[in-house]
């Protein structure tokens, strides 16, 4: 799922030799535009430094803000912070290839570097694969009381009495 936003191009053609910055504000359009379903909104900043040599360049990513995500317990929205560090590698070969989770290759005469994908897998990556509600200061919960209240109900629910049969079967070896 490749997509393209001008906003995440990086003129390389050209780009002298040294440290390069630049920032970027990841937000709703973005979220949309890569079909984020699990994100009902976010504002996540991108601090990218760029450190080119000759035949490679060195990007360095800082990302730092929130998503508002859907609580797996109560359904609920919550505020995810999101903070993590990532770095590419990206060398001038041949034609555009994926080596490794750290390093591609882009083609010499690429004039621009799409950094939209990565920017989408790293969120991706920062995103906990449990998404509950923190914990206050005193350790309790901080979910939809009523809806846990609701799941206690179904928690003790009787068995379908057609699979009570099943459970006395032993295999025999």
């Amino acid at each position: 799922m490749e997509k393209s936003n001008r906003a995440f191009l990086i003129p390389v053609k050209g780009l002298e030799p040294g440290e390069h910055h630049y920032d970027f504000v990841v937000e709703d359009a973005f979220f949309e535009e890569f079909a984020f379903q699990d994100i009902h909104h976010g504002k996540v900043t991108l601090s990218l430094n760029i450190e080119k040599e000759s035949r490679l360049m060195l990007l360095l990513f800082h990302f730092d803000g929130s998503l508002q995500l859907a609580c797996d317990r109560c359904l609920d929205e919550y505020s995810q912070p999101l903070h993590g560090d990532f770095r590419l590698i990206v060398k001038y070969g041949e034609k555009k290839e994926e080596v490794s989770d750290e390093l591609v290759t882009i083609p010499f005469e690429d004039s621009y570097l799409d950094i939209g994908q990565y920017v989408y897998e790293f969120i991706r990556l920062m995103i906990p694969m449990k998404r509950i509600h923190p914990d206050d200061e005193d350790g309790n919960t901080t979910c939809n009381i009523e809806m846990l209240k609701k799941l206690e109900t179904f928690e003790e629910t009787e068995t379908d009495s057609r699979w009570d049969a099943l459970k006395d079967l032993k295999i025999k070896k």
